[in-house]
């Protein structure tokens, strides 16, 4: 059965419920500025965030803060600041700063293995009598299983050392620890790739550009196994994609066909839902979130069927889905005051309400589903809001 919950008006109604629901009390705020990342991660009962050239550990329990420098020894004075990180599947972080440098970071032992890539490694010059060549990596990134490191290398060769003669970019992927080169590829969106949970396969979105409709089209699967590519939905603008954890099925939002659902071992499509926005799958992943410019869509992948609809944005289930927490604003683009959470097995609610209108990043509740955490920007940067779920 489909339920449609409209956030303003459900708040009218649910004063006298409120104590059943999700009830959180205010635990930790902290402010970061600026020169941050609208985005962390969970991690067991902690959180991790990244501002300027610092990676934080907060345990949620204590507060207690743990923190690295991710800085090469050959940086020196150079300006360095954390260009992205991600959670590997040991449970290592990956950090790359912008010299690229690549470190791993285990966070509960706080010890990090340093990768050779750094602003010095990075630079490679080549030179004979009339034409000289030079390298610069420009960008890393590191699979999730750590099998594989991805490179985005600038080559630029000159004439006489000053007349430009060639100039373009060259995709590496690299087996690690060996960096043995395995795969070179060209004409691709680096920022755009992504890997499969499992590293069997290199994920891009839109990357064949059809010159009479001035547009990008497809999905483009590359096996890193088989060394292989696939093309899917050719003449389709792809809005947003995401896999399961368990890297079995695909799901791919399009402008002009609504939203798929793809079989990772056939790449078979599977399913077909009437509906395109941001997509990602449930922690269980039973249920696909379909998010659109105001409302959010659940659907039950097994059925085929949209079990439910919210107005609001920036959606997250918690661990066990029992809870969905989102903001309440116009669109997803939109200022928003307020952050609803739902117990979805009896739809009973609760509000928080911000001190100002921010602009929500991120929401997760943590693992053990006993804080609600928020990432919101506004005029001075970025801050972090941490609730507590109330006994």
């Amino acid at each position: 059965m489909r339920k449609v919950i409209i956030g303003s008006i459900a708040l009218l109604t649910v004063g006298n419920i409120f104590s059943q629901g999700f009830d959180t009390v205010p635990a930790k705020s902290i402010f970061i500025g600026t020169e941050a990342l609208n985005y962390f991660i969970t991690y067991n009962d902690s959180l991790i965030y990244a501002y300027q050239d610092q990676i934080v550990l907060l345990d949620l329990n204590t507060f207690k803060e743990t923190r690295l420098r991710v800085k090469s020894s050959k940086a020196q004075d150079f300006n360095t600041y954390i260009l992205k990180f991600k959670l590997l599947s040991n449970g290592d972080v990956a950090l790359i700063n912008n010299e690229p440098y690549l470190t791993i970071w285990n966070p509960v032992k706080n010890s990090k293995i340093e990768l050779p890539f750094n602003i010095e490694y990075n630079k490679n010059e080549k030179n004979n009598l009339f034409i000289s060549q030079l390298e610069i990596i420009e960008d890393l990134d590191i699979s999730n299983t750590a099998k594989f490191i991805f490179t985005k290398k600038h080559i630029t060769k000159l004439f006489l050392n000053f007349i430009p003669i060639e100039d373009h970019y060259e995709y590496t992927i690299l087996s690690y620890p060996e960096f043995k080169k395995l795969i070179t590829l060209k004409e691709i969106n680096f920022e755009n790739a992504v890997f499969s949970p499992d590293d069997n396969f290199l994920i891009f979105k839109n990357t064949k550009y059809i010159e009479d409709s001035n547009k990008f089209y497809g999905l483009t699967l590359y096996d890193l196994n088989k060394q292989k590519e696939y093309n899917l939905l050719p003449n389709t603008t792809v809005i947003d994609f995401d896999t399961t954890k368990s890297a079995k099925l695909l799901v791919a939002s399009t402008e002009e066909t609504g939203t798929k659902i793809i079989d990772l071992k056939s790449l078979n499509e599977i399913s077909t839902l009437p509906i395109s926005g941001y997509v990602k799958f449930s922690p269980l992943e039973n249920l696909l979130i379909v998010e659109g410019n105001r409302s959010i869509n659940i659907f039950d992948i097994k059925n085929k069927e949209l079990i439910a609809t919210y107005l609001g944005s920036n959606s997250s289930l918690s661990p066990s889905q029992t809870y969905m927490a989102y903001a309440l604003s116009k669109n997803f683009a939109s200022l928003s005051r307020e952050i609803l959470i739902i117990n979805r097995e009896n739809n009973e609610q609760k509000r928080i309400n911000l001190k100002e209108d921010y602009f929500v990043e991120d929401i997760q509740f943590s693992k053990n589903e006993n804080f609600l955490i928020i990432m919101l920007s506004g005029k001075d940067g970025y801050k972090i809001e941490i609730y507590k779920k109330s006994p």
